[in-house]
């Protein structure tokens, strides 16, 4: 699907515990079925400031009989989040999407998706998916604290669907194991119960993940955080070291690489 420049139409804006927020918008027909892993760039002030658009994977597309929808899991940090989390309905918002490279689907057996954090957005739609098709996979989830664990619910919902469970982790305790995410999954890749993992989140954790990966003979695909400032691939503000020493463009090659393909 080419991307394409859209004045989305905004329809809700969903408080989870702040700072987090869920964006729906109206899209044109077709997006819904772009890939997990995808992402939109999203112009969020009408004046010079801010001045670049802001990227953000699509945590869910759907398709209805009065037009296609994606979800956006945002997190307030700074001037650009908080005037998207301020739109009220009937906002008229550019967006340029669907952009970059998504998840493979070919995996088999039961694998293991990992998400920290905001990490979560793009994992939505593809665990979704993974459901429809009745593949089972289980749900590793970590923050700081309970707060870093939005649509935390959600998430275990759909791991129970495809038969799998959600395992959650938080620094401080504050909702399910204390601890690190990578040290269940640790233990679970020890007992062989998967066959492939998918993850987004902090590169500190994706590495820690690829390490794992490769520790255990895994294939895996990682969704990366890289900061972006055109979307496709003007300005190479995105660079991504590879195992060769030369560099991807994270916008254009990704954002999801195989573990192998980054030189974490």
């Amino acid at each position: 699907m080419l991307p394409t420049d859209h004045l989305a139409v905004v329809e809700r804006v969903v408080e989870h515990p702040l700072p987090y927020f869920s964006l729906l918008l109206a899209v044109p027909r077709g997006w819904a079925d772009l890939a997990a892993g995808q992402f939109v760039m999203v112009r969020t002030g009408s004046g010079l400031e801010p001045f670049l658009r802001r990227a953000f994977s699509v945590h869910d597309a759907t398709s209805s009989a009065t037009g296609d929808r994606i979800e956006l899991l945002i997190k307030a940090v700074g001037r650009g989040t908080r005037a998207l989390a301020a739109l009220s309905p009937g906002a008229r918002l550019p967006v340029l999407g669907p952009l970059g490279r998504g998840f493979s689907l070919a995996a088999e057996g039961p694998v293991a998706l990992v998400a920290g954090g905001v990490g979560a957005a793009p994992l939505y739609l593809l665990a979704r998916r993974l459901a429809e098709r009745g593949q089972r996979f289980d749900f590793f989830y970590g923050g700081r604290n309970r707060v870093d664990l939005p649509r935390l619910e959600s998430f275990a919902a759909l791991a129970r669907r495809s038969g799998g469970r959600l395992v959650a982790t938080t620094e401080d305790g504050s909702a399910g194991a204390s601890g690190l995410v990578a040290e269940p999954l640790e233990r679970a890749l020890a007992s062989g119960e998967f066959r492939f993992v998918y993850a987004c989140g902090p590169m500190g954790l994706l590495a820690r993940l690829a390490s794992l990966v490769a520790a255990h003979g895994l294939g895996g695909e990682a969704a990366l955080e890289t900061p972006m400032g055109c979307g496709f691939g003007a300005c190479l503000g995105c660079a991504v070291p590879r195992p060769d020493g030369r560099f991807a463009l994270c916008c254009q090659d990704g954002p999801v690489f195989a573990f192998s393909e980054v030189a974490w």
